[in-house]
């Protein structure tokens, strides 16, 4: 019975992470460890075993709709790597609840921003003003099709992929669900290619993070076996039901998705 409930639970939130683009693993992580008593340690293993093939499954599908901007996650992955190595060292010396504290309360903030109107909305440009002068600065991925029309400096893909990267090595979680709505508040980039792009990303993420739970000793597959099948599920399942969505629709979604991470960012400060 609980392989099953695991295996149902997984499917949703992966269901759920992959039409927002940010996997799924920081929804499912709270729910082992005060649910199932897992270790933080075999529950964020079993998880980050998980992403990998959920998160292969669903690029293969965005690559076939052509939604994943290859370059703008390259540029993007690669200073959140090194962030990651970052963030490690500095769970040691900083007090970490007061940062998940304050760091939620961030989170909360940017998935009230995915609800206000963005194409002509004053006050937003007003707040993000010294970012949109900064993303004109060169050298910078353009992209000009007939349906999309993005710019993204060096100078600030690195900035965010770094600071993405710290906050995952910080708190243990993916940084899918700050990169996504970087990049559609920040460069503008349509909601489903931010999600798709963000997804192909935690593909390395979560290949070379499961590489070092598994030597570390962190993975139970009587947990983690459960979680990779309803991944793999939630992963068709987020896709079929992603080509019904439209992009005001996804991006209320990613907002709602960010509250609840959040609120699961709070309860891993109870773990």
């Amino acid at each position: 019975m609980e392989f099953i409930l695991i295996l149902l639970l997984a499917s949703l939130f992966a269901a759920f992470g992959t039409i927002v683009g940010f996997g799924g693993g920081i929804f499912m992580i709270p729910i082992l460890v005060i649910g199932f008593n897992l270790p933080i340690n075999v529950a964020v293993g079993s998880v980050i075993l998980a992403l990998f093939p959920g998160s292969l499954v669903s690029s293969y599908f965005n690559h076939k709709r052509k939604k994943i901007d290859y370059k703008a996650g390259i540029t993007l992955e690669i200073p959140t790597v090194i962030g990651t190595i970052l963030g490690a060292y500095l769970t040691s010396v900083l007090a970490l609840n007061v940062l998940e504290i304050v760091f939620a309360v961030f989170v909360t903030i940017v998935g009230f921003s995915m609800f206000r109107k963005t194409s002509t909305d004053t006050s937003e440009d007003n707040r993000l003003g010294i970012f949109k002068k900064l993303n004109k600065l060169n050298p910078a991925i353009t992209r000009t099709t007939k349906d999309i029309q993005y710019r993204m400096s060096y100078l600030l893909t690195g900035t965010f992929g770094s600071l993405a990267g710290i906050i995952s090595g910080l708190f243990g979680i993916g940084g899918g669900f700050l990169k996504t709505p970087i990049m559609v508040n920040v460069f503008n980039i349509p909601p489903s290619v931010a999600a798709a792009t963000a997804i192909f990303m935690i593909v390395f993420t979560s290949l070379t993070g499961s590489i070092s739970h598994f030597y570390l000793g962190h993975l139970d597959f009587y947990y983690s076996i459960p979680i990779v099948i309803g991944f793999i599920l939630g992963a068709f399942l987020g896709n079929h039901l992603n080509l019904k969505l439209s992009e005001k629709t996804l991006k209320k979604l990613i907002g709602i998705g960010l509250f609840t991470a959040g609120f699961s960012i709070l309860l891993n400060i109870i773990l």
